[in-house]
């Protein structure tokens, strides 16, 4: 899988900054974060769900680059084609409020179901083992609008 999002990560993050973007800013968006040691700049493609005045986007716990938003208060985003710098918030090691938060992602994007290891039934709704060991592996991170 990682394979995969290498190869396709640097061709989304060009559509998501190009006037392009519509065909798939519905459902991703790109963040812009300096690597704490190297400054080197990561775009990195999400999927988000819009939530009370701000997106939430998930990440597994294993990937590195959220470490980098632990000491920020904000971070560049790039939703709907627009470039913005928006506060945000991640949330680690709270397993009841990922699983919340995966549940509701679930139900605007069911396709990353898929990408989190979590099964839909026939309704599109998550398997309850399944969200629960998922909700342990994954970062949820809060922007703001």
């Amino acid at each position: 899988m990682k394979v995969f999002f290498r190869t396709i990560n640097p061709i989304v993050a060009w559509v998501l900054q190009s006037r392009l973007h519509r065909l798939i800013s519905f459902q991703l968006m790109l963040l812009e974060i300096t690597g704490r040691r190297s400054g080197r700049i990561f775009r990195i493609p999400v999927s988000y769900a819009k939530q009370s005045g701000g997106l939430v986007c998930l990440t597994l716990g294993e990937n590195l680059w959220w470490r980098n938003l632990q000491d920020c208060a904000s971070a560049t985003i790039i939703y709907r084609g627009q470039r913005q710098l928006a506060p945000v918030q991640l949330v680690v090691n709270d397993a009841k409020t990922i699983a919340q938060e995966m549940r509701m992602l679930i139900a605007h994007n069911p396709v990353d179901a898929l990408f989190a290891g979590i099964r839909l039934n026939f309704k599109l709704e998550p398997n309850a083992a399944d969200l629960a060991v998922a909700a342990t592996r994954h970062v949820v991170l809060r922007f703001e609008l």
